[in-house]
C-alpha cells in the first residue's frame, strides 16, 4: 500500500492512534483498580462482620463458663486430673510383685527352714529390695539355705544380720538382699 499522506499528517495520525491506546490502557488499569477495591471492600466487611459474630459467640461461652454448673464441672475435672496424676506416679513406682515372690519362692528351700515375713520396696534403679525374715531348726539348715540364695542369678547383695548365726538350733534370722528385675518384667 503506498502511503500519500505528507509527513504532518502522518505524525497527526500516529499520535491520535498511540493517545487512544494510551486511554484505552488507563482506562483498563483504572477499572482494575476500581474492581480490586470493591472486592478487597467486600472481603472486608465479610470479615467484620464474621468478627462480631464471633464476638457474640464467645460472649455466649464465657457467660457459660462463668455459670456454676461450668465451676462445678470445672473443679471435679480438676480433682480427677489430679487422682490421675497419682495413679500414673503409682504405677511408675509399680513394684512387680508376683516377680518377686516367684524369684523367692523359686529359691530351693532348705529342710527345717521357715520364713515368716516379708518386705519389699523398691529402690532407684528400679530393682526390688527384699528383707526376709524366718526360723531355722538348725545352722547348718541356715547355711544350706544361703547357699541356694546365692545359687539364683537375680538375687544380689545378699546379707545376713550377725544374730542370724548366734544360735546353733531355732535360730531366728534375718536377710535382705536386691533382685534384679529383667528388662521385660520393668
Amino acid at each position: 500500500m503506498i502511503n500519500l499522506l505528507p509527513e504532518q499528517e502522518r505524525q497527526k495520525l500516529f499520535l491520535d492512534r498511540r493517545r487512544k491506546l494510551t486511554i484505552i490502557f488507563v482506562g483498563i488499569v483504572l477499572a482494575f483498580l476500581i474492581c480490586l477495591i470493591l472486592i478487597l471492600t467486600a472481603i472486608k466487611f465479610y470479615i467484620l462482620s464474621e468478627v462480631d459474630s464471633q464476638k457474640g459467640t464467645l460472649a455466649q461461652v464465657q457467660q457459660q463458663n462463668q455459670s456454676q454448673e461450668f465451676k462445678d464441672l470445672s473443679n471435679t475435672i480438676k480433682r480427677y486430673d489430679a487422682i490421675l496424676a497419682q495413679l500414673d506416679v503409682f504405677y511408675k513406682k509399680e513394684l512387680y510383685f508376683n516377680q518377686a515372690l516367684k524369684t523367692i519362692t523359686g529359691v530351693p528351700g532348705a529342710t527345717g527352714i521357715h520364713l515368716a515375713n516379708f518386705a519389699l520396696s523398691r529402690d532407684k534403679k528400679g530393682n526390688v529390695q527384699v528383707g526376709v525374715s524366718g526360723v531355722s531348726d538348725t545352722r547348718d539348715n541356715l547355711l544350706d539355705y544361703k547357699k541356694n540364695i546365692e545359687l539364683t542369678q537375680q538375687i544380689k547383695n545378699l546379707v545376713f544380720a550377725p544374730e542370724s548365726w548366734i544360735s546353733p538350733q531355732n535360730a531366728n534370722f534375718s536377710l535382705t538382699f536386691n533382685i534384679m528385675q529383667n528388662e521385660k518384667q520393668k
